[in-house]
């Protein structure tokens, strides 16, 4: 029979055996990633799906908003007047 602290040292792999090794371990790889994948898939699908929706909607809301505008209203500029440039003081003489 095997001690406690022999197995504990196995299990945490600090000594040599056949506990922690498998026959297959490309192939657990990549049965974990279709796995992981899947459930991922249908776990966040219903929540991505929501989120995406509101986005679109968002989207199409503002670009609805800015469709009758001109294009000097959607940069700051109202009602077609503009405002007197200033000049840059910055210490030159």
């Amino acid at each position: 029979m095997i001690s406690r602290v022999e197995w504990i040292q196995r299990v945490v792999g600090l000594k040599g055996g056949q506990f922690r090794q498998t026959g297959m371990t490309g192939g657990n790889i990549i049965f974990g990633t279709i796995l992981g994948v899947l459930s991922g898939k249908y776990i966040f699908e219903e929540p991505l799906q929501h989120y995406w929706a509101e986005k679109h909607a968002e989207e199409a809301a503002a670009a609805a908003n800015n469709a009758g505008l001109p294009s000097s209203a959607s940069s700051g500029i109202s009602n077609g007047t503009t405002t007197p440039a200033t000049t840059n003081n910055s210490g030159k003489s």
